[in-house]
């Protein structure tokens, strides 16, 4: 049945990513996209060589029948690993068939929209230490994600949902340097995404140094020893470069009082 719909949907469909129903079942189509240009990552390899971090070093997305082949092979060994990531319900080399991360009456939603609605520091706190544990449980079974960003977290009230296998971080870097690439991917698109929303940052730091201290040893003391040489960017007048740059002034901001503490 998964594998018809999924020939018979594949060709009419424009979109990368698109939900479907299938009697009465949520499930979303992924197809191959255009691969990334390489100038994309041009500046975040010349940043990565200034500070001698290669840890930063970008990990490029193929694209087309490769990226799906990839997320196949990565979805398979993570929840062979026993992470919660995607059930695969049909796949061929132009597409994946995706099961729904939630259920009609408890859908999932992103771990960032699901901070950004919320108005009560209790369930901040709860979502936040949930999130974090899994982050966390992955790096404990020596896997790793791929853009460990709060938009590829799902969460429901039972289980976080990790999404988004294009790119494999360990054709670029040592698995230990992968699981910190998760925190720091994890962080700025955290504080990137909620510096105006200022019950959510307050809640955010202690969360994350709760969680760093309760992280692999390795990771944690390998997170720490990169974070001086990425807090020399607080010299660029970040805050004065628009919106985005006030994003990373701001996580820096919050980086310089992780460093402080941990």
């Amino acid at each position: 049945m998964y594998d018809i719909f999924l020939l018979d949907t594949l060709p009419r469909q424009q979109a990368t990513m698109e939900p479907h129903t299938l009697n009465g079942e949520r499930v979303w189509l992924k197809r191959a996209a255009k691969r990334n240009s390489r100038l994309a990552y041009a500046p975040l390899k010349l940043l990565a060589a200034w500070l001698k971090l290669d840890t930063l070093k970008p990990v490029p997305n193929t694209g087309g029948e490769q990226s799906i082949l990839t997320e196949a092979k990565r979805i398979e060994t993570l929840r062979l690993a026993g992470i919660t990531v995607p059930t695969i319900l049909a796949k061929t080399p132009q597409a994946l068939l995706l099961a729904d991360a939630g259920t009609p009456d408890e859908p999932a939603v992103t771990l960032l929209d699901k901070l950004k609605s919320s108005d009560n520091p209790e369930q901040i706190d709860q979502t936040l230490a949930r999130s974090i544990e899994a982050l966390n449980s992955v790096h404990s079974r020596n896997c790793y994600l791929s853009e460990a960003f709060a938009r590829n977290i799902l969460v429901t009230e039972e289980k976080t949902v990790f999404i988004d296998f294009e790119t494999d971080p360990g054709q670029v870097h040592a698995p230990v340097d992968c699981m910190v690439r998760d925190w720091y991917c994890f962080i700025f698109s955290l504080y990137g995404k909620l510096y105006k929303s200022p019950m959510q940052c307050e809640r955010l730091t202690p969360a994350l140094l709760a969680g760093l201290r309760n992280a692999n040893q390795e990771v944690r003391e390998r997170f720490c020893v990169i974070l001086p040489k990425l807090l020399r960017l607080q010299r660029l007048p970040f805050k004065h470069l628009g919106s985005d740059g006030r994003k990373i002034s701001v996580t820096l901001q919050a980086l310089a009082v992780l460093n402080q503490r941990l």
